[in-house]
């Protein structure tokens, strides 16, 4: 189980709808004050892929 974040509100370099997976930014985008333009989810790994 991953999480990623979804933009609800564009900042920076992100449009509405982008999702970031990359765990330094996700880290670094929650201790901002950015943290109010993303949603987190939560994304299963396939199985059998």
């Amino acid at each position: 189980m991953n999480i990623h974040l979804v933009v609800v509100a564009a900042f920076a370099t992100y449009a509405k709808g982008d999702v970031i997976t990359d765990s330094a930014t996700i880290t670094a985008i929650l201790a901002s004050e950015n943290h109010r333009n993303v949603v987190r989810v939560t994304v299963l790994a396939q199985q059998g892929a």
